[in-house]
């Protein structure tokens, strides 16, 4: 403190010392001298007056050498040791301050900067100048407008304040404040600033833009903006140039056209491919509705998440479910030969007969209308119109390392997913699991499709499982095959297909207790779903069946090859997902012990017994 003290003591001592030392203003050169009758002051024709290494200039001045003073008009020209030069028609000068008053057509050049403005004041001393009625520095290409201005010649700094303009080759800047360094050609803002480009926009309250670089750097509120597309992070980066920008934390990418909404703590944007990458608390939300018109939204997120624009033809082709008739699967049935195996015999009881799905002859044309709708799986390509290869974009994003998916009624994980806007298909690949309405299903690659922001279809192929239960029932029914085809209903699982060597294991009941289980091998197995459970199994096209009474059930017959039975890895909500979406935990606050009231007895603490 005391060390504060003695320097702050010592700078009022130099002050002191500097204001006492004050040069006097000395006329160096006239055409012509007229002296006023009765006052200390001259009239100077042509004269070029001089203080601490600057000169003053004029076409005449009114000088009063015993105040150090004077007053100048037409052609005021200021030159300053350090290459500073002030133009202006009326100069007022006050050698004991040293503060210079221009009026009308006032200019400050400093080196590649000019600054304009009808009235200014200019410290000779400070080398600042400063205007509160609008004025304008040019640098280069570079051309700032102001109401409030202050130039410093010194360090080449410029203050704005209100109605801030900077207008740069390539781009507009407007703010409230904004610091400028004609040196550098670099701008700084404190306050609400907008720069516009030819098709985007920067938004931020504090941060810096260099102009000759086309750099810019935000650190509060920050926005960008391109066509549908934005951008926010509580710190960003954006090199114009390259169109190359950087978001830290908080990190908020949305796509209006797409609805899209990206989120993370660390990104980086390109331009020109229109694309994101964002890890650390990464996810995507993406819109989905159900036949109510409610906004059920699709969770997902990864380790990494990128999401970028390209040509539908660029999209990769993929191979999905064509629709079949079971109609048209029972006529090649009806007319393939008779299988020499025979069918093992079941109590009927306890079997879903084939007959009961398949249409007798003279009952199919009734049935035709409603079987009409039953569909199987035909592997084709997706058609692409021709017309649109080469000027549709589309919007496609691919999650990699540990994606989870949370739906409220429907949930999955994958090591890598990669979603397209183009098809509306989710691919999840390498280990992919989904969990809906009481069922487990995994297989090799899993395709999830959306049809007008609803969940329509889904696609297991290669080693299909499913998996399903009651409750915390040990008893799993089962079915595998090659391909699962499955149908959506207002966004739930109504139907599910089973194609190529299906295999089931399912477990009969009577007043909720298990009486048996059937183990079946079929060409093809479709499946039937309540609102949270599997609520019936058919079998198609000849099935092999054997029935177990649940007392002779041997342990090797109850799972099928290829069972898997993972609930833990089940997402159960968007916040085990997504951590930074779970709500911060209150804080513990310690109570003090209550007195006792008034007039009670305290509490006697006993006697230690003397040893």
């Amino acid at each position: 403190m005391n060390k504060l003290c003695i320097i702050f003591g010592l700078i009022l001592i130099c002050l002191r010392v500097e204001a006492q030392q004050i040069n006097r203003v000395q006329l160096v050169s006239s055409q012509k001298i007229i002296g006023m009758p009765n006052v200390d002051v001259l009239k100077v024709m042509r004269p070029v007056f001089s203080q601490d290494n600057s000169t003053l200039a004029a076409d005449s001045a009114y000088f009063n050498q015993a105040q150090n003073t004077f007053d100048a008009f037409g052609n005021v020209v200021i030159t300053q040791s350090n290459g500073t030069v002030v133009y202006a028609d009326l100069l007022n000068y006050n050698g004991n301050t040293k503060i210079a008053i221009l009026t009308n057509k006032v200019r400050l050049v400093d080196g590649d900067a000019t600054l304009s403005t009808e009235y200014m004041t200019y410290n000779m001393a400070t080398k600042v100048g400063t205007y509160t009625g609008g004025g304008k520095i040019v640098n280069g290409k570079n051309v700032l407008t102001s109401k409030n201005g202050y130039y410093f010649s010194n360090s080449r700094d410029s203050y704005f304040r209100y109605d801030v303009v900077v207008t740069s080759p390539e781009a507009l800047i407007k703010s409230d404040t904004l610091r400028y360094n004609t040196g550098s050609k670099i701008a700084y803002f404190y306050g609400p600033t907008n720069i516009y480009g030819k098709d985007d926009t920067l938004y931020t309250e504090n941060g810096d833009y260099n102009t000759q670089y086309d750099q810019a750097r935000f650190g509060k509120n920050n926005l960008y903006r391109q066509g549908s597309k934005s951008l926010t992070g509580d710190s960003l980066f954006y090199d114009r140039k390259k169109g190359l920008g950087r978001a830290v934390k908080n990190i908020i990418f949305i796509d209006t056209a797409e609805k899209i909404i990206l989120k993370g703590d660390l990104g980086i944007y390109k331009k020109s491919d229109e694309s994101t990458l964002v890890t650390k608390n990464a996810h995507v939300i993406l819109t989905a509705e159900s036949d109510s018109a409610k906004v059920d939204s699709i969770w997902l997120t990864a380790d990494t998440l990128f999401s970028k624009v390209i040509y539908r033809r660029d999209l990769p082709a993929l191979k999905v479910m064509q629709v079949k008739q079971d109609v048209d699967l029972m006529k090649e049935e009806e007319a393939a030969p008779e299988s020499k195996q025979e069918p093992a015999s079941i109590p009927k009881e306890e079997l879903k007969s084939e007959e009961k799905e398949r249409p007798r002859k003279s009952d199919k044309k009734n049935k035709k209308e409603n079987l009409d709708k039953e569909e199987t799986s035909k592997l084709t390509k997706i058609p692409i119109d021709s017309s649109q290869l080469d000027t549709t974009k589309i919007r496609v994003i691919s999650a990699y390392h540990r994606a989870r998916v949370f739906k409220s009624d429907l949930q999955a994980k994958a090591d890598s997913l990669f979603f397209s806007y183009g098809d509306s298909i989710m691919r999840c690949y390498q280990n992919p699991m989904i969990w809906t309405q009481g069922s487990q299903l995994n297989s090799d690659t899993v395709y999830l499709q959306l049809k007008n922001k609803k969940l329509h279809s889904m696609l297991l192929q290669h080693k299909a499982f499913i998996v399903n239960t009651e409750g915390d029932s040990s008893k799993f029914n089962q079915v595998k095959g090659k391909v699962m085809t499955g149908y959506f209903k207002d966004s739930k699982l109504d139907q599910l297909f089973t194609d190529g060597n299906a295999e089931s294991i399912y477990y009969a009941k009577e007043d909720s207790s298990y009486t048996g289980m059937n183990r079946s091998v079929s060409s093809r197995i479709k499946l039937l779903f309540g609102e949270k459970e599997l609520k019936d199994i058919f079998f198609i096209k000849k099935p092999e069946m054997v029935y177990f009474p649940i007392e002779e059930i041997d342990k090797d017959e109850e799972i099928l090859e290829g069972f898997i039975w993972k609930p833990k890895d089940r997402p159960v909500s968007k916040e085990a997902i997504i951590p930074s979406l779970a709500p911060s935990p209150k804080p513990i606050l310690k109570t003090a012990p209550a007195k006792p009231a008034q007039g009670t007895t305290k509490p006697i603490t006993p006697k230690k017994k003397k040893k």
